[in-house]
């Protein structure tokens, strides 16, 4: 009798034991199901558990049929397994849980919404909890949330709906708050509207977050319809109101962010400084004074955003003032600003300190958005174009961040080679740039 070689030998093996755990898993799946019908609430748990832990797609039907059990802790387990699947089926049983009475089901479902078009917002483990993690600090702005989806990315219409409803009609201010966030990290341009309501209302902690959502949607039309929170009486609201009106560009706000500036007590360094920030996002001749005056202040803050401000003037009559005041700074945040200022004027030679603090994890929250700003000049980009093959894995990566926001259809070009590169993050983080530069159609 002929014995059956090795390799056949492995591959029945193989196959068994394929079978086995499909087996395995379709028994635990039937299990989990069978326990969440069960008419004991810690049975039911125990069986959303199961069918979270499982990490199979298939599950989200059944876990959506227990999204409104009579049990709070049994919705809760179901929600964390909807959130840890994450798949697109998840979407409409969270967007109903969104709307749970137990506030912290509300929040829970809101992140778990987030996660799936921003994977990694979450903490998804069953490692005994789950927690945010989207919400870090690391911008232009010490306060501000720069968790967004990526430019190419599109959130479901349902979803924007649900997220919507619940920042005007939630019955507490937190969950209208998460929901606000959601919207703006959503990139959410149809909601404007209800975003637009909910700034208009008297809390002021919706109105922070309104005014954050607008600051990742960008839309400039925004901007007229919220100078009036410039005179909130709050000094929060104030200062995140210029910092919006500011990234808007919005113009006619220019006097009422003079007023702020000029108004604001010896006290009220942190409003002052969001007015002038403000102000260099779109200067003017008559607001060049200012900047010239303050560019030399003892507060950092004054003087980086006066250093923008002439930056972005493009007034080469002012490059002197920019040359003394980089000869006698140290700081390294307001150099950068200086940097800045000196390539928004053709001197070039700034690009250098501003590539190199891509790898700083103090500085590049800095770096990455002058240089966004900068790129979108063809002659950027293209002087920008060298620093692609830097040693530096970090400057590879946040380069393609940059190109992904400034970039045209000659920077997939300059991006090709990267998809290719010896690190995974550089490589996953050339394509992405390459898909949202397609996506725009530039």
């Amino acid at each position: 009798m002929r014995r059956p070689s090795l390799n056949k030998v492995l591959k029945v093996g193989s196959v068994g034991i394929s079978l086995l755990l499909l087996t395995a898993s379709a028994f635990a799946s039937a299990d989990g199901e069978r326990q969440l019908k069960d008419p004991d609430p810690k049975i039911r748990v125990m069986g959303a558990k199961l069918l979270g832990q499982e990490e199979d797609p298939n599950n989200v039907p059944i876990l959506a049929t227990a999204v409104q059990d009579k049990d709070e802790k049994v919705r809760m387990a179901v929600v964390k397994s909807l959130v840890h699947l994450g798949t697109r089926a998840s979407l409409a049983p969270l967007s109903k849980a969104v709307q749970d009475g137990i506030p912290e089901i509300r929040y829970l479902a809101i992140d778990g919404l987030i996660n799936f078009y921003l994977p990694g917002y979450i903490d998804t483990g069953f490692g005994g909890f789950f927690r945010s993690i989207g919400n870090k600090v690391e911008g232009m702005f010490s306060d501000t949330d720069t968790a967004v989806v990526a430019a190419d990315v599109k959130a479901d219409p349902d979803v924007i709906k649900t997220l919507s409803n619940a920042l005007n009609g939630a019955p507490d201010t937190e969950t209208r708050v998460r929901a606000a966030r959601a919207l703006g990290i959503l990139r959410a341009q149809t909601a404007v509207p209800d975003l637009l309501q909910a700034a208009f209302s008297n809390n002021v902690d919706v109105i922070l977050a309104t005014l954050g959502a607008f600051n990742k949607i960008k839309d400039p039309s925004v901007g007229p319809r919220i100078t009036f929170l410039l005179n909130y009486p709050q000094k929060s609201v104030q200062e995140a109101a210029a910092t919006t009106v500011g990234l808007l560009r919005t113009e006619s706000a220019i006097p009422d962010l003079q007023k702020m500036f000029q108004n604001a007590s010896d006290k009220e360094k942190d409003v002052r400084a969001a007015a002038l920030d403000a102000l260099a996002f779109m200067p003017t001749k008559d607001t060049a004074a200012l900047f010239t005056q303050y560019l030399a202040d003892k507060d950092k803050r004054l003087r980086t955003s006066s250093a923008l401000g002439l930056g972005r003037l493009q007034d080469a009559s002012y490059l002197p003032t920019l040359q003394k005041a980089a000869g006698a700074e140290k700081d390294t945040s307001v150099r950068l600003a200086l940097d800045f200022a000196f390539v928004k004027n053709g001197k070039l030679d700034g690009l250098s300190e501003l590539v190199s603090n891509l790898s700083s994890r103090v500085h590049r929250g800095e770096a990455v958005p002058y240089l966004t700003e900068l790129a979108r000049e063809p002659k950027i980009r293209e002087s920008l174009r060298p620093y692609l093959g830097s040693r530096d894995a970090d400057v590879r990566k946040n380069l393609c961040d940059v190109y992904a926001a400034s970039g045209d259809a000659a920077s997939i070009s300059y991006l090709e080679d990267l998809t290719r590169d010896r690190d995974p993050e550089v490589a996953n983080e050339a394509n992405r740039a390459i898909r949202i530069i397609r996506a725009r159609g530039i």
